[in-house]
């Protein structure tokens, strides 16, 4: 079915953008988009394709499991929580 939209010239002008860079069309994108938006569910992520950061290939952070570096993260937000309470109460 056709139908006519009346888009914000940035709005268009970056949908076609984001279209060739997807290496699809711009219908497409905007069958996907409202698929997306009337499904209520989220854009999925990408897939890192390096690590965000290099290890050396004997560093101790290598061995640990993913629920480990999240609880070594937890631990580290509520320690720097914790000095701002602290700070605060000075």
């Amino acid at each position: 079915m056709r139908t006519t939209l009346d888009l914000p010239d940035d709005i268009l002008r970056r949908a076609k953008i984001e279209a060739v860079e997807r290496g699809s069309t711009l219908r497409q994108l905007v069958i996907d988009a409202l698929q997306r938006e009337m499904a209520g569910t989220e854009r999925p992520r990408k897939r890192l394709m390096r690590p965000p950061i290099k290890l050396a290939a004997d560093a101790p952070l290598r061995q640990l499991s993913p629920e480990a570096v999240k609880r070594i993260d937890a631990e580290d937000l509520e320690r720097a929580e914790a000095g701002k309470a602290r700070a605060l109460h000075r």
